[in-house]
């Protein structure tokens, strides 16, 4: 299964966030400028602009675009991605339709207000509050984000549908390796290469000793009956070295 985007989530989340930003920032002059009409008429007249539904159908547009714009990879990915596609469906169903019904309804009165101007209850004609046009223009416009705001909602609600939790990556998951078999070789001891004799003769019936030092000796010391050697002055060797060329002759 191909992982989440989250790349087009998080642009579906600005689109998001800048549609709530502009409903609320429209809902707001709408609110203020209704209010204002009513009192220009000296009466106080209901209008659907003084609900003040731009602002807290911005609200929602403006949680549903962070949810989205905040999604990362990590632990918490698929809680962003559930509480998205919830905020998102709401905006589809109720909010953003909402939104556009209100505010075209608002228009058809601004639009009649503008034009034919409006009587008290006594049907005396009121003069004709210079807002309106102001307000028609700005009530379209509420309008078209409403309906904006449908159909990005639609899109996050379908990519947050692409993917899941278990699209994710495991963070600090451990992957037990399978075990395998190498073959180990045996290293062969290798014999110790013979010690320089450094100009000294070896003692007779001695030999090389391929398994251990060599048993040469140099001529001024001699082995004792432990095997230890034991260094003999340089006089005492003369006069053993003399005996030995009198016992020869």
């Amino acid at each position: 299964m191909a992982g989440f985007p989250y790349g087009s989530a998080r642009g579906l989340g600005g689109m998001q966030i800048f549609l709530g930003l502009a409903a609320m920032g429209l809902g707001s002059g709408d609110l203020v400028m209704g209010l204002t009409a009513s009192r220009y008429a000296s009466r106080y007249f209901f209008n659907f602009s003084i609900l003040g539904t731009g602002i807290w159908t911005g609200l929602f547009f403006l949680i549903a675009g962070s949810l989205a714009a905040s999604i990362r990879e990590g632990r918490t990915a698929g809680c962003k991605i559930g509480a998205a596609q919830t905020m998102s469906l709401l905006n589809t169903f109720i909010f953003a339709p909402g939104l556009t019904g209100v505010t075209a309804m608002s228009v058809i009165w601004s639009y009649n207000e503008m034009v034919h101007g409006s009587y008290d209850i006594y049907g005396n004609y009121v003069y004709i509050y210079p807002g309106f046009r102001l307000m028609f223009y700005l009530e379209i416009t509420l309008a078209v984000v409403g309906g904006l705001e449908f159909i990005f909602s639609i899109a996050t609600a379908s990519v947050c549908c692409c993917g899941g939790p278990y699209d994710q990556p495991a963070v600090n998951q451990v992957v037990p390796m399978p075990m395998m078999a190498f073959p180990t070789t045996m290293q062969q001891p290798v014999a110790p290469a013979p010690r320089p004799s450094y100009g000294f003769a070896e003692r007779p019936g001695t030999s090389w000793n391929t398994g251990g030092p060599t048993t040469s000796v140099p001529p001024s010391g001699a082995t004792g009956g432990d095997g230890q050697m034991v260094t003999l002055p340089a006089a005492e060797l003369g006069v053993l070295y003399a005996k030995a060329n009198n016992g020869a002759e």
